[in-house]
This record gives structure tokens, sequence and C-alpha cells, in this order.
């Protein structure tokens, strides 16, 4: 049987106030989110190679792993899905415009207080989710097996 789904995984924040979530930490944890997977690679999955080699075949790890995160071109270009419901949304539909299937939500990363990562949740729960299924999509939360 041939698998023909697109599947991506990646942050996503939903929040109601922009300036109220950088003050609890945001930007933060999405740099450190980005700074400990830059690690997690070099240590796990790159350590065959000395360092010189490490920093041919991925030359952005460095700043990353010195707290050098561009965050701002991370949710510019939606490589993070982090916004009001209305913009989480806008960018959700635009990872289904490229083929996008399944969307895999890390949604408790860094320091975020916990209920900030409930809030977030909540408004995927009741704003965004509910407007995906008017647009007939199968939307849920759960693990798969």
């Amino acid at each position: 049987m041939r698998n023909d789904r697109v599947g991506v995984y990646t942050l996503v924040h939903c929040y109601d106030d922009p300036e109220e979530a950088a003050a609890y930490g945001l930007w933060e944890s999405v740099n450190w989110w980005y700074r400990h997977l830059a690690e997690f690679t070099l240590q796990w999955e790159l350590p065959q190679l000395s360092e010189a080699e490490q920093k041919k075949v991925f030359p952005l790890l460095e700043p990353v792993i010195k707290g050098e995160v561009p965050v701002e071109h991370y949710q510019k270009e939606d490589m993070i899905i982090v916004g009001t419901p209305d913009e989480c949304l806008e960018k959700i539909l635009r990872y289904e415009s490229v083929g996008v299937d399944e969307l895999l939500c890390y949604v408790q990363f860094g320091d975020l207080p916990h209920d900030k990562v409930m809030r977030n949740l909540e408004l995927l729960a009741k704003e965004v989710m509910p407007r995906l299924e008017e647009r007939g999509h199968r939307v849920g939360a759960g693990v798969r097996v």
C-alpha cells in the first residue's frame, strides 16, 4: 500500500495578546527549542563527523547553539505556527496550500508557563479546529499507534 500523505511537525502556540506572549517568554522558549534541537543533532545525529565536517554539513548550527536563533525569520517564513487564532489558522491554511495533510503540533516547549500551554490548547480547540472542520478537515488530538 502506498502512503501519499504529507505530514509536518512544528512548534504551535496560539495566544490572546502578542505583547503578553513576549512577556511570558514565548520567544525565549522558541529559541530554547531550536538551540537544544541543534545540540541534539550534533551529539546524536552527527557524532561521527569531525567538528569541521559538522560545520560544513550543517553551517547554521553554531549560531543556533550560541542562542542566535533567527526566531523572527522562522515566524515570518511560517516555519513555526505562532500567533493569534486567526494568524495560526492562516498559517495552517498556507501549509495546506502546499500539500500538507497532517500537522503535528509541538505545544509544550522551553519554559512556557503551564497555564499558557493550556490556553494555547483551548484556543486551538475552540477557535482554530472548528474553523478547519467547517472547511471539511478531519481534526483531532491524540496519539496514533
